[in-house]
């Protein structure tokens, strides 16, 4: 029965981990994108095409990462 308790822990950190994870690269792509209307000085240094193109695949990921934390086994 420990082991059944140890396993349940271990999925809901996993869990806990990939949504965290997923609304860190969502944040990250969404400023990449809208950096320009916020004015960021750090990231208006980059192009902007590499700028869309990286917030991009950061959002794609983060919706990825967020399926994962969220579907069931």
């Amino acid at each position: 029965m420990e082991t059944n308790s140890k396993m349940n822990w271990m999925e809901v950190f996993q869990r806990i981990r990939h949504i965290v994870m997923a609304l860190l690269f969502l944040a990250m792509g969404v400023l990449m994108i809208i950096a320009e209307k916020l004015n960021i000085e750090a990231l208006l240094n980059f192009d902007e095409i590499f700028r869309w193109f990286f917030g991009g695949i950061c959002f794609l990921y983060g919706a990825f990462r967020l399926y994962r934390g969220v579907q069931k086994n």
